[in-house]
């Protein structure tokens, strides 16, 4: 990683990877492309013969905005555009084509500059997804990343993270990448400070640095760098950006000391600490419960009755026997279950379960109607060992289901906006049925993005009420 900025602090860890082709992800406007012009600016000022490929610059505009205070080391620097590519036809139209002469120019600046270290950055793939077919976008990408690795060619790539099409690429294409960073917006839009951190290297995530702050002066110049100051929460073991608080020395997140204090009255100090890191897991959760189900006036035998029919028709689901591993747990009027395999499974088995609980709806008596309410969420989750000494599931990933399960009403299927994210990069098709409801402030003055799931067969169209009450207030 010679000449990356803050090389010494992300990868302290690291040995024999100082060259490779790397990924940049994160917001619009959290720095990456200052992050990669002083990756170019270090190179440079050692010798290095640098490439910029951008489909937004010509090579005078790019220069006269970031290297302007450097002329004297601008003759090793190229910027190569796909529209303006010298000794190559730009046939308008002819995506394939362009991208084909953009890696034959890339590969001849390099041949030409053999025995002479050569840097190349690609600001950014959400530009070009923008500009061109995203199947062309792939083969370019995956040919010119094998291309720079066969050659040792330091590299870095730069995409946006944000909306659907730039997070599935970025999800479909990290496996061709050396090395993965993450950048992010400054928690206070007033700060000139920017963030940066390694997530993994190789796919292997144990390389993970803390958050690295770095300061630009008026030239975009990195002038200073440092850690920045942090904590880890002892339940969920992520990083604490907001105040922390403490219990016993150890710290939370604020809305995690609370879970961490039930985990402790329930199953005792010593259930918990001796599964140390190892027992977080992360999970995909379905919270269910039967709507009405507490009504005086159903008996409890009406009640146990509607209990063993829902029971029976999940068990029956066919996405409910996928994951073997899953972890059940009964809530009296429904129960939790965390899937640990696939994020499809909560969904595939909420959409089984609708289409059972029509058919038995419109064979039944009002008395013996059932309808549910389910929320899906994921998150991180400590294994506890309850009172029989069997291992069970607790924290965050429920809690958080548990809360947009209590959002909907009869019928709704509401899923939390990561899990509901991360379907739409996983499948086209979920787009169809996953409609965006918005934005809903939950305890602890928490922000959530929120989805309700719906077609012919399964879920309801009908906005949920606590959404109408909170449009009319």
């Amino acid at each position: 990683m010679k000449h990356f900025p803050a090389e010494g602090i992300l990868s302290k860890n690291i040995k024999n990877h100082d060259i490779g082709v790397y990924l940049i992800y994160g917001p619009k406007g959290s720095g990456k492309i200052h992050y990669c012009n002083n990756f170019l600016r270090n190179g440079l000022k050692d010798g290095a013969f640098c490439i910029c490929v951008s489909s937004s610059f010509i090579e005078k505009r790019y220069k006269n905005i970031y290297f302007s205070e450097q002329e004297n080391l601008n003759s090793n620097l190229k910027v190569l555009n796909p529209y303006i590519l010298d000794g190559f036809e730009n046939i308008e139209g002819d995506d394939r084509q362009a991208l084909f002469n953009l890696i034959e120019a890339i590969k001849k600046l390099v041949n030409s500059h053999l025995g002479q270290p050569v840097y190349l950055i690609l600001s950014s793939l959400t530009n070009f997804l923008e500009n061109f077919n995203a199947l062309d976008v792939m083969r370019f990408v995956t040919s010119l990343t094998f291309f720079l690795k066969n050659r040792e060619i330091n590299s870095i790539f730069t995409i946006d993270t944000g909306d659907l099409e730039s997070d599935s690429f970025a999800n479909k294409t990290k496996h061709l990448f050396d090395g993965i960073f993450e950048s992010k917006l400054p928690s206070n839009s007033s700060q000139d400070i920017k963030h940066i951190r390694l997530v993994s290297i190789n796919g292997n995530n144990a390389y993970k640095s803390e958050w690295i702050n770095y300061v630009l002066d008026n030239n975009n110049i990195i002038t200073s760098i440092d850690y920045e100051a942090s904590l880890i929460c002892t339940l969920c073991k992520e990083q604490i950006s907001e105040s922390p608080v403490f219990y016993q020395d150890l710290a939370f997140h604020q809305d995690h000391l609370k879970t961490y204090m039930k985990l402790i009255s329930f199953y005792g100090n010593n259930k918990i600490t001796e599964f140390g890191s190892s027992g977080i897991l992360y999970a995909n959760f379905f919270f269910i419960d039967i709507v009405g189900l507490s009504d005086p006036y159903l008996s409890v035998k009406n009640q146990i009755k509607k209990i063993q029919i829902l029971n029976n028709f999940i068990n029956t689901c066919d996405s409910y026997k996928k994951d073997r591993d899953k972890k059940i747990l009964p809530t009296g009027d429904g129960m939790a279950i965390g899937f640990l395999t696939d994020p499809k499974l909560p969904v595939e088995l909420s959409m089984e379960l609708h289409k059972k609980l029509r058919i038995h709806n419109s064979n039944s008596t009002n008395q013996f109607l059932i309808h549910v309410r389910i929320g899906i969420g994921s998150g991180h989750v400590f294994i506890v060992n309850d009172l029989n000494d069997n291992q069970n599931l607790w924290g965050p990933g429920i809690i958080l289901a548990r809360r947009v399960m209590d959002l909907g009403d009869k019928d709704h299927i509401l899923i939390e906006g990561g899990i509901a994210k991360d379907l739409f990069n996983l499948d086209d098709y979920y787009k169809e049925d996953i409609h965006y409801l918005g934005s809903y402030n939950i305890k602890h003055n928490q922000n959530i993005d929120v989805y309700s799931l719906y077609n012919e067969s399964a879920g309801t169209a009908e906005i949920p009420q606590k959404f109408l009450d909170m449009q009319r207030s």
